[in-house]
């Protein structure tokens, strides 16, 4: 099935690659921080229900983590915080988005 680009499991992959890249620690916190930030913005309205609940899930985190840990608060998380956060996101939405593959080539 050729893939639109609209198609909700392409911009879900966009997520899984940005979240692996930084589960795998191939970018730091403050890169994947500001990336997913970017791709929140363009591409989650095109998300499937289930998978856009996990990368809000997500994007909570990500909007409390502080690079600077002499802003940490009560509120914020450290990069340490963020990466687990990452993985359990990283896991749920590998699940979700072979489902929807799944789906789409129906």
């Amino acid at each position: 099935m050729e893939h639109s680009f609209r198609s909700p499991s392409l911009h879900a992959s966009r997520f899984v690659i940005l979240v692996a890249q930084f589960v795998d620690r191939r970018i730091s916190a403050d890169h994947f921080s500001a990336q997913f930030r970017a791709l929140e913005s363009s591409d989650s309205g095109y998300l499937d229900r289930d998978i856009s609940m996990i990368v809000r899930k997500l994007s909570v985190d990500v909007g409390a983590y502080r690079g600077d840990v002499n802003l940490l608060g009560v509120d914020f998380i450290d990069s340490e915080q963020l990466w687990r956060a990452s993985g359990e996101a990283f896991r749920d939405l590998l699940t979700l988005q072979s489902e929807l593959l799944g789906r789409e080539a129906g």
